[in-house]
């Protein structure tokens, strides 16, 4: 039976579209993120060493699962312009070019990141004691990146289509076999040696590749959004070509962010490793109350997508804006919440002073800043789905580099980790600001039968 990719975003109340879309995103990156939780946990219970090893690990799986965003975008803009367009002719080319270039890309990153694990993280700031703990973590982390690209691919082509029930219940999924798995390997249990970071690791690399394989099943047997037999190679290359057009630019935005937190985390080394396993807690904790939204980010983009498609951009830009109210009074929610329940939320993972002190200090300065992340998320995934990538490329730039790491470099001289934190905080703001500006100025509604809004 062959599946027929429908504009259904094109239609409906935009509130309520927007909540159905972007609620199984909330139970997913909600489960993934829970899962990063306990992993910190876990191995909170091994030590602060052991935290600190993570810590360092931050930055560098921040910027690989990147890799595989921005192909996911790219592949987002393209599908879902074109579902809401009615190209069906187009519609599994672009599917199954998407998944194949994640997964070419992701081959080659895992064995460069194989072949610099040392010198990278010893860079970093990991000494002696962290640094072999890094290494045994990432030298299997490496090898799951494949068996990660696909279902994130996967997933984000169903979004595309309006589906994202199926890419919800996938991440679910994973996330569920993880936090079994995790510390079975970790503590040795069922009589199984006792790995530790290695353990988290292996966990993580088995319930991928379980993942990996139920979602090949899906795309190819039951969606049939992946066909690799009888491919047009030069079809295919096209299908690249408009990807990497959207993936390259998105690439690059997403690892502004990991490489700035490089810079941040061997600032932050500096004043002890027990800094950075502070750091590693309130950067879960955190993730666990953006979800929403991350799940509004990675929904608007399909929305404004398939609306411009089908050329209603009256109802592209109510969403727009509804996407911004909705993060400022999420942010503001959050901030006020993380106040009165970050030092009991902190001490859940370590109890370490010095630990728990950084990371309270933390979670007090950077969320008074989320709502106006949140801006710049939905911002940067707006200009994604329109095809305007290097937009959200310049915003990145602005904030992490031009902002961010010279402000909390200056900052730190006059207040040490709390100027750190407070530059993170700045630099949100004043993004933000400066992002929706640019989103109202850029999108004055075209005229009637015109396909684009002009060209980055």
């Amino acid at each position: 039976m062959t599946t027929t990719a429908t504009a259904r975003l094109t239609a409906g109340p935009i509130g309520p579209g927007l909540l159905r879309l972007t609620l199984p995103m909330v139970l997913g990156i909600s489960s993934s993120l829970l899962a990063g939780l306990a992993e910190t946990y876990y191995l909170g219970l091994l030590g602060s060493t052991e935290l600190a090893a993570l810590g360092f690990t931050f930055p560098v799986t921040s910027g690989l699962m990147s890799l595989t965003l921005g192909v996911s975008i790219g592949l987002s803009s393209v599908l879902a312009r074109e579902v809401g367009a009615g190209n069906q002719l187009n519609i599994k080319t672009t599917a199954t070019g998407g998944l194949t270039l994640a997964s070419l890309v992701m081959v080659i990153v895992s064995i460069l990141g194989l072949l610099s694990t040392s010198w990278l993280f010893t860079a970093l700031g990991a000494n002696e004691q962290t640094l072999p703990l890094v290494t045994e973590y990432m030298q299997l982390w490496y090898l799951s990146l494949l068996f990660m690209a696909i279902p994130s691919v996967g997933a984000n082509a169903l979004r595309a289509t309006g589906d994202a029930k199926i890419s919800g219940y996938l991440m679910v999924a994973g996330s569920v076999l993880q936090v079994i798995l995790a510390p079975v390997f970790i503590f040795g249990l069922l009589g199984l040696p006792e790995l530790g970071m290695t353990g988290a690791a292996l966990g993580n690399l088995i319930a991928r590749i379980l993942m990996c394989c139920v979602t090949l099943y899906i795309l190819v047997n039951r969606y049939q959004l992946i066909q690799f037999r009888g491919v047009d190679p030069k079809a295919l290359l096209q299908a690249w070509r408009s990807i990497l057009v959207v993936s390259i630019p998105a690439t690059a935005t997403n690892l502004i962010g990991p490489v700035s937190s490089a810079f941040i985390v061997s600032l932050l080394a500096g004043y002890g490793q027990s800094t950075v396993a502070g750091f590693a807690i309130a950067n879960r904790v955190e993730g666990l109350f953006v979800i929403p939204l991350f799940a509004l980010s990675a929904s608007i983009g399909p929305f404004v997508g398939q609306n411009f498609g089908a050329k209603a951009h009256d109802r592209a830009d109510a969403a727009m804006r509804l996407s911004f109210r909705w993060s400022l009074y999420w942010g503001l929610g959050v901030a006020l919440a993380l106040y009165f329940i970050a030092e009991p939320l902190v001490h859940i993972f370590d109890k370490d002073p010095q630990v728990a002190k950084v990371a309270i200090l933390y979670l007090m300065v950077v969320p008074i800043s989320f709502g106006t992340w949140g801006v710049i998320m939905m911002a940067s995934a707006i200009f994604n789905a329109l095809g305007y990538p290097l937009r959200s490329t310049l915003i990145s730039i602005f904030r992490m580099l031009i902002i961010y790491v010279p402000l909390a470099f200056i900052l730190s001289n006059q207040w040490d980790v709390f100027g750190i934190f407070l530059a993170g905080a700045a630099a949100n703001i004043i993004s933000a600001l400066i992002a929706y500006l640019w989103n109202r100025k850029t999108f004055i509604v075209p005229a009637k039968g015109a396909t684009s809004l002009g060209s980055d």
